[in-house]
């Protein structure tokens, strides 16, 4: 009943939240004007990450005034995801130079994991879960700061985001690793749905870069809340439900760089924004990758403890995104339609 309540209550102030900043956008300056690189056509507000936000933080609240004892290492996660989105908002507000805001990110991440702790074993299934010693800490460092600018990358159509961030929850409650990463990942599931109300396809509210970063970083750090031996499968788990969040990014920044364009530059090159990018696709496509996700978080989930799992998600997972990548080259350059 707790945990129901909890759900609900994340579910129900993530909703309300995001439809005041929706409603009160233009006084707020959170408004989103479409340019060249968008795949949006009319000005639309943003932020509604915020409501994500205070989604969690209801849920936290309420588990904490009754009683639940909550982790130590899921405050210092949740202090960094507060970081991130006070991050996002300013950059929303105002731009933030790109240097500046991953020396932020830098610097969050360091702290939660010299708090928290590293991994020590590579994120792979046996026998390629080898120890790596003290690079386990560099390792969580990259992993953290990489899922958070990687998610604000794969924020470019509706629902995509918060689809994505209630699939890799479900894996994470599934995988059942801690108290904490189930605790944050029930509360945070409601959220990103009660967001999805006013962000589904066509959206009223985009996430906006304090919904990104901090969605982005908390999924990242789920798998920090493991016991010790288990964070390296953990972090496994979560990475093969992200795969098309990590994949496209990384396939785009590759090619890019190999035609000699400036990396840090936006850009609709995404197989995801190829994919949605003739009218009438775009519900499909968000709907096709969502699934996705979730079926591959879940089976991330389930490899904690099945671990003969683990290789046949991971083959899933690859498969997946070629059939993704595929197609998106087969679609080509296409009109933009409406989205974020």
């Amino acid at each position: 009943m707790i945990a129901a309540f909890a759900l609900l209550l994340s579910f129900a102030v993530g909703a309300a939240t995001t439809w005041l900043v929706a409603r009160n956008a233009t006084r707020l300056g959170l408004l989103d004007v479409p340019n060249e690189r968008s795949s949006h056509l009319a000005t639309t507000p943003r932020g509604g990450g915020l409501g994500i936000v205070a989604g969690v933080a209801a849920g936290i609240i309420f588990l904490t005034a009754v009683g639940v004892p909550l982790d130590r290492n899921l405050g210092v996660l949740l202090a960094g995801v507060v970081v991130l989105a006070a991050l996002g908002l300013i950059d929303d507000l105002r731009s933030v130079p790109a240097l500046y805001r991953l020396a932020v990110q830098v610097v969050v991440a360091v702290a939660v994991v010299t708090l928290i702790g590293g991994v020590d074993r590579l994120p792979l299934p046996p026998p390629l879960d080898l120890p790596i010693g003290w690079l386990g800490v560099p390792l969580a460092v990259v992993w953290l700061v990489t899922v958070t600018n990687f998610y604000n990358f794969m924020d470019g159509i509706d629902g995509l985001a918060g689809g994505q961030g209630f699939a890799s929850c479900a894996g994470v409650i599934i995988g059942i690793w801690s108290g904490g990463a189930v605790e944050l990942a029930v509360v945070l599931a409601a959220a990103c749905l009660g967001f999805l109300l006013l962000n589904s396809p066509p959206a009223r509210v985009f996430l906006g870069d304090s919904g990104s970063y901090s969605l982005g970083f908390a999924i990242a750090g789920l798998p920090l809340l493991a016991p010790d031996f288990g964070r390296p499968i953990a972090l496994f788990g979560v990475a093969v439900g992200l795969a098309l969040f990590l994949l496209d990014p990384l396939e785009t920044l590759i090619r890019r760089a190999r035609a000699g364009r400036r990396i840090g530059i936006g850009h609709r090159e995404h197989s995801y924004q190829a994919l949605a990018s003739s009218r009438g696709r775009h519900r499909r496509v968000t709907l096709a990758l969502v699934l996705t996700g979730l079926v591959l978080a879940l089976g991330g989930g389930l490899s904690y403890h099945l671990q003969w799992l683990a290789w046949p998600t991971l083959v899933a997972a690859l498969v997946a995104f070629a059939i993704e990548w595929f197609l998106a080259r087969r679609a080509g350059a296409a009109p933009a339609v409406r989205g974020q």
